[in-house]
């Protein structure tokens, strides 16, 4: 079996759904883990990830999603607006 390494250092700007697909998979966090812990469908996280839609979140949501993905409000903005990256 071949084994492909992905060094995310490298990773710089990039769109909110790749960024947030990373952080969801940093974190070993299921589309449907965060889904249930927002309240809202495991479909509505598949589409941000696909870049169907983005989220438009209230602030509760929004610090919760700040804590499961373990990052700081001003890098959950940042990914927000596609200039995230991911450096872990």
């Amino acid at each position: 079996m071949v084994t492909t390494f992905l060094d995310l250092t490298s990773v710089k700007k990039i769109s909110f759904a790749k960024w947030f697909k990373l952080r969801r998979i940093l974190v070993d966090a299921t589309q449907s883990q965060i889904a249930k812990e927002l309240g809202i469908r495991a479909q509505t996280i598949s589409n941000w990830e696909n870049g169907i839609s983005s989220p438009s979140l209230n602030p509760e949501q929004t610090l919760k999603l700040c804590l499961i993905l373990k990052v700081s409000l001003e890098d959950l903005v940042k990914g927000f607006r596609g200039e995230g990256s991911i450096d872990e």
